[in-house]
């Protein structure tokens, strides 16, 4: 086990409280590696040592990290890195691909369908595109370690991005790779929505799940840096194998 103080450290000096800090370092060193799953961490004491913080303080962090199933702890034997039951997907990486390769999970995707399509009075609204024009929509099962995750439908705009209809989709294809490595296009931001929904028969199949289990609606629209939109993406992940993770800290300007 890694019990350096180079690896579990933090700033003195920062603004962010110290159990913040630990929460943050302790779940860097699990997307990293640095700490692997089914792995012990290092006792409390140990940590107040390493840190040169109380004990009241990495409690805290650590009990943040078990709600958040990042860790959890064995009556008697110890805190360990929790072994991963469900894809976590965060708000701080963008792409599917990202997100499953952060936690330590294989992502691939099974192609559905992938079709030319008029773009509808939303969907246009979404790309600032004409109503009516061409549109390429992709619909693909997102895997994480070879289990069904979501159920995906992209829509681009062909005018925009004529080659993306040639792509076969190979299993590990990233289609935010290919816009950057095709076309020079960097998806920097997300405006995102979630809805609680029941999944349809149709969806409950391509998830391996039962119609009527409970599933998250996710729309997506991706933007470059300038604000221009690339993408609308909706999804229907299985609420049973899947939990979104959001992490908002409020940073207090300087006085």
């Amino acid at each position: 086990m890694n019990s350096d103080k180079e690896i579990f450290k933090i700033d003195p000096h920062s603004k962010l409280p110290l159990y913040d800090q630990i929460e943050r370092n302790l779940r860097d060193l699990i997307i990293n590696g640095k700490l692997n799953p089914g792995e012990m961490v290092p006792s409390e004491w140990e940590l107040v040592e390493l840190y040169g913080v109380s004990r009241l303080t990495v409690r805290r962090a650590l009990d943040e990290l078990v709600r958040q199933n990042w860790l959890e702890r064995k009556h008697g034997v110890g805190t360990y890195v929790r072994q991963p039951t469900t894809a976590s997907i965060s708000a701080s990486k963008l792409s599917f691909t990202e997100q499953m390769r952060s936690i330590g999970r294989k992502p691939s995707s099974e192609l559905i369908s992938q079709k030319t399509i008029s773009a509808t009075a939303k969907i246009a609204r979404l790309l600032r595109i004409q109503e009516a024009e061409a549109i390429i929509e992709i619909t693909r099962v997102r895997l994480a370690d070879n289990e069904p995750i979501l159920l995906e439908t992209s829509c681009l705009s062909l005018e925009r991005f004529p080659s993306i209809a040639n792509f076969s989709w190979d299993e590990n294809e990233s289609l935010y790779q290919i816009l950057s490595d095709e076309y020079g296009v960097n998806v920097m931001g997300l405006d995102h929505t979630l809805k609680p929904v029941l999944l349809t028969e149709t969806e409950a199949h391509y998830l391996q799940a039962k119609a009527g289990t409970p599933a998250i609606l996710s729309e997506i629209v991706a933007f470059t840096k300038n604000g221009t939109p690339v993408e609308y993406v909706w999804s229907v992940s299985n609420g049973e194998k899947s939990e979104f993770y959001f992490h908002f800290q409020r940073i207090e300007p300087e006085i």
